[in-house]
C-alpha cells in the first residue's frame, strides 16, 4: 500500500519528495520509496461570488451588474459553496482527485503550511470530493530539514484532532466574503468608487488616516526653555522651567541666576551592567528589524524571503507570533547551537530553564523563528540579509559571554535643580559581537566630585513637534498589541496579561496575514510605504470618511474582539455560526441607517485602478500603452512589457488579467501557446526573471 502527500505548493511539494526518498516524476505528483507526493497550488477551491448563488448559470469572470437589490446577501443557513476557477487548478485538481481514490492508497497525509490556512487548503481536496475510507494524518512541520520532515512523517497525528484549525480558517474566510460581499459592494455603489470593507484593511488604513490628520492639523506652539551647552558640549543641562513667549524676561532672570550660581559636581556612581540579549524572532518583530535596517524592504518582501528560506529548510516556520522557545525544544536548540558553533560562531552555549527564552506559556502553534541546523549555501544577496538576522540574533541569544557596560552618571547642582548626566562604555562585548546594540556608547569626561562646570544658561525658543508617522516597526507593534497607550507601543517587552492576548489572536490581522493585508492597503492604493514610513493617500481618507458616514464601525476594539473569537473557534470552545451571526448584524445595522454620502474626498479613476503591487518596491502597478509600470517611474523602474520576442514567438501578450497573476502569484498558466520548432501548441506557466535592471519573461513547466 502507499502513502498520498499532499502538500499546499509544488515547491514544499519537491521537498517533502526529497527528505523521503521520492524521485520518480509524474505528470502533477511524484511517486516512490511507498509515497506518493502530489500538491495544491495554494487554493485550488475558492468562495463561489455572489452572483453564482443567485443564477446557477453565472461562470466566474463574467461581467456583473452591482446592485443594492440583491444586498444584504447571507448563504441560507451558512451552506457556503465553493468552485475551482483557474483552468490549471482544474487539472490538478483531477490529478489530487484521481490520487486520493487510488485503491493503493490508505493514507492520506495532509501537509498544508502549520496554520489555519493551510488546513483549510488541503481539507477543501478532502471535502469537495466526499473522500472516505481513508487514514487522514497531519503533517505539521515547524522545520522543513529532511530529518524535520522524516520526524514529522512518524509523528503525524490524525488529522481530526486540527479540526478547529480547519473551523477558524474557514470561518475568517466566510466573515470576510461577507464583509466584502455586502459592505464593499455598498461603499462602493454609494460613492461610484471601488472601496474594500474588511476587517483587517479598514482599522490599518484608519490608524494611517487619523495619525496623518493630527500631523496635517497639529498647530505648533512656540515657547521658551533655559539650557546650557550645546550638542557638541559634553553636559547639556535643561532645566525644568518652561515659558511662554511673552515670558522672555523671566526666562532670563533664571539663566542670570543658574550662571550666578555655578554648577558644580555633587556625586558620582559608576556600576557594572549587564545588558540582555533582545528575544528571538516572531515574525512581525523581524519584519520591524529587517525594514528598519533596509528602509527599501516591504513587510511582505521579508515575509516572502523567510518563506522562500524556510522551505529551503535553512529557518523554521515563518508565521509566528512567539519570542519564546517550547522548553521541549532545548535538546533542538542544542543541535543548532552544535552546528553553527562548527560554522564559527564561537562563544555559544544552551540556556535550558531560562524563561527569557524557554516558556512554554507564551508558545502556542509556534515557537519562535530560529535558523536551523541546515546550513544554507545557495542564498541570494536578500534572502543572506534575512538569514544572517535570524541567525545573529539566535546566536546572540545563546552567547555564554554577557554584555557588560560601565554606567556612569553624574550629578550636576546648579542653583535648585540637580542634572543627571549618564553615559556608558563596554566593559564586555558579550552578545553584541552577533548583533549591534541599540544604545552606543556615550563617554563622559572625567571629573572628580566637588569639581566645578563651566555653565552659559540662556533663553532658548523652541516648537512643540507634531506626532511622528507610522513606521513599519511601529506599525507592527501597535498591530501585535493594539489595546496598549501610544506611548507604550515600543517597549519590547510584553507582559503576561499582554503575552495572552497575542497567543489568542487579540492582535490586528495574524502573523500569517499581516503582511498581505499591509500589501492589499498599498496595493489598493489606500496607502504607500516609503523609506520605511507609511503615508495615508486620498483614497484612505475617503474609505475613512465614507465608513464613518455609513456607520461602519470596524474599530481596533471591533477587529480584535472578532479575532479573539475566531481564536475560540480554533480551541473549539466557540460555534462558528455564533460569529456568523454577529458579522450578520454588524451588516445589518449598517443596511438599516442607510444615509446618503456626501464625502469631501476625491479619487480620480488613476487613482482606483491600479492592477497590482510592484514586487521590488510595493507602490501601485498601472497600466500603460505598452507596458504595466510601477507607480514611482524611474526610482523604482519595474516594468512588465505587453509584449517581446518570446512572447511574440509564442502568439501570446501579457494581458491586463495576466499581469494581475504575475504580480500577485509571480506567474500566470497560459494554454495554446505555440511552439514554432514543433508547430503545436502546449501549455505552461509565464514567469519572469528580475535582474534588478530588466525584467525577462521566460517559462516554468512544474506545477
Amino acid at each position: 500500500m502507499s502513502s498520498l502527500i499532499i502538500a499546499e505548493k509544488p515547491s514544499l511539494g519537491r521537498t517533502i519528495a526529497a527528505a523521503l526518498g521520492v524521485n520518480d516524476k509524474k505528470d502533477g505528483y511524484m511517486e516512490g520509496n511507498g509515497y506518493i507526493v502530489s500538491w495544491c497550488f495554494g487554493h485550488l477551491w475558492t468562495l463561489k461570488d455572489l452572483e453564482m448563488y443567485l443564477d446557477p448559470s453565472f461562470k466566474h469572470g463574467d461581467k456583473a451588474k452591482w446592485t443594492l437589490d440583491n444586498l444584504p446577501f447571507y448563504p441560507d443557513n451558512w451552506n457556503f459553496q465553493y468552485f475551482i476557477a483557474d483552468t490549471g487548478n482544474r487539472k490538478q485538481d483531477k490529478i489530487l482527485y484521481q490520487l486520493m481514490t487510488r485503491t493503493d492508497v490508505d493514507t492520506i497525509y495532509s501537509a498544508g503550511d502549520a496554520d489555519r490556512e493551510g488546513e483549510v487548503i488541503i481539507r477543501n481536496e478532502l471535502v469537495q470530493h466526499r473522500i472516505t475510507g481513508k487514514r487522514i494524518l497531519r503533517l505539521w512541520l515547524p522545520a522543513l530539514t529532511p530529518e524535520a520532515i522524516r520526524a514529522a512523517v512518524k509523528e503525524a497525528k490524525d488529522d481530526r484532532e486540527y479540526d478547529g484549525y480547519d473551523k477558524a480558517g474557514r470561518t475568517r474566510a466566510y466573515v470576510d466574503w461577507l464583509f466584502g460581499i455586502n459592505l464593499s459592494r455598498y461603499a462602493t455603489l454609494k460613492t461610484g468608487v471601488k472601496l474594500n470593507i474588511g476587517r483587517c484593511m479598514c482599522p490599518i488604513i484608519e490608524k494611517i488616516v487619523n495619525r496623518d490628520d493630527e500631523i496635517a492639523n497639529f498647530v505648533p506652539q512656540k515657547y521658551i526653555a533655559v539650557e546650557s551647552g550645546s550638542e557638541e558640549s559634553p553636559f547639556i543641562l535643561k532645566t525644568k522651567y518652561r515659558f511662554e513667549l511673552k515670558d522672555i524676561d523671566m526666562a532670563r532672570d533664571i539663566s542670570d541666576k543658574y550662571n550666578v550660581a555655578g554648577a558644580v559636581v555633587t556625586d558620582i556612581t559608576t556600576k557594572i551592567s549587564k545588558v540582555k540579549a533582545p528575544r528571538l524572532f516572531s515574525q512581525s518583530d523581524l519584519q520591524s528589524y529587517v525594514c528598519k535596517k533596509n528602509k527599501k524592504m516591504s513587510p511582505q518582501n521579508v515575509l516572502d524571503i523567510v518563506q522562500s528560506l524556510y522551505e529551503k529548510g535553512y529557518v523554521t516556520y515563518p508565521r509566528t507570533s512567539s519570542n519564546f522557545l517550547a522548553e521541549s525544544e532545548s535538546e533542538k536548540a542544542g543541535v543548532i547551537i552544535k552546528t553553527l558553533t562548527e560554522q564559527g560562531n564561537t562563544g555559544l552555549v544552551n540556556k535550558p530553564g531560562n524563561k527569557n527564552i524557554y516558556d512554554d506559556s507564551k508558545v502556542e502553534s509556534h515557537s519562535a523563528l530560529t535558523p536551523t541546523e541546515k546550513i544554507p549555501t545557495d542564498l541570494s544577496s536578500s534572502e543572506s540579509e534575512v538569514y544572517e538576522a535570524i541567525k545573529n540574533r539566535f546566536c546572540a541569544v545563546f552567547c555564554e559571554e554577557d554584555y557588560l557596560i560601565n554606567k556612569t552618571t553624574i550629578e550636576i547642582t546648579c542653583a535648585d535643580e540637580a542634572f543627571n548626566v549618564q553615559g556608558n562604555i563596554m566593559v564586555q562585548p558579550g552578545w553584541t559581537v552577533f548583533e549591534a546594540p541599540t544604545k552606543k556608547e556615550k563617554i563622559l569626561p572625567s571629573v572628580n566630585k566637588g569639581d566645578k562646570i563651566a555653565v552659559n544658561f540662556a533663553p532658548v525658543e523652541k516648537e512643540t513637534t507634531p506626532p511622528k508617522r507610522y513606521t513599519v516597526e511601529s506599525l507592527n507593534a501597535w498591530m501585535k498589541a493594539p489595546m496598549r497607550s501610544e506611548e507604550n507601543l515600543n517597549k519590547k517587552i510584553y507582559s503576561d496579561d499582554e503575552w495572552k492576548d497575542i497567543l489568542a489572536d487579540a492582535t490586528i490581522c495574524t502573523e500569517a496575514t499581516r503582511a498581505a493585508t499591509l500589501d492589499k492597503c498599498i496595493k489598493e492604493k489606500y496607502i504607500t510605504l516609503k523609506d520605511g514610513t507609511y503615508s495615508s493617500l486620498e483614497k484612505g481618507h475617503l474609505l475613512v470618511d465614507v465608513m464613518r458616514q455609513l456607520h461602519i464601525d470596524l474599530s481596533p476594539a471591533k477587529t480584535v474582539e472578532l479575532q479573539r473569537q475566531m481564536h475560540e473557534v480554533q480551541l473549539c470552545k466557540l460555534l462558528p455560526a455564533k460569529i456568523l451571526e454577529e458579522t450578520k448584524e454588524i451588516i445589518n445595522g449598517v443596511f438599516n441607517y442607510n444615509p446618503d454620502v456626501d464625502s469631501r474626498y476625491s479619487v480620480s479613476a488613476k487613482e482606483s485602478s491600479s492592477i497590482g503591487t510592484c514586487p521590488r518596491c510595493g507602490a501601485p502597478v498601472y497600466e500603460g500603452k505598452n507596458n504595466y509600470y510601477c507607480s514611482k517611474g524611474k526610482e523604482c523602474g519595474f516594468a512588465l512589457w505587453k509584449t517581446s520576442k518570446l512572447l511574440e514567438s509564442m502568439k501570446v501578450s501579457i494581458t491586463p488579467t495576466r499581469a494581475q497573476k504575475i504580480l500577485a502569484d509571480r506567474r500566470v498558466f497560459v494554454k495554446g501557446l505555440y511552439s514554432k520548432k514543433k508547430d503545436a501548441k502546449f501549455d505552461a506557466f509565464i514567469t519572469y526573471e528580475d535582474t534588478g535592471k530588466f525584467i525577462n519573461y521566460k517559462l516554468d513547466f512544474s506545477k
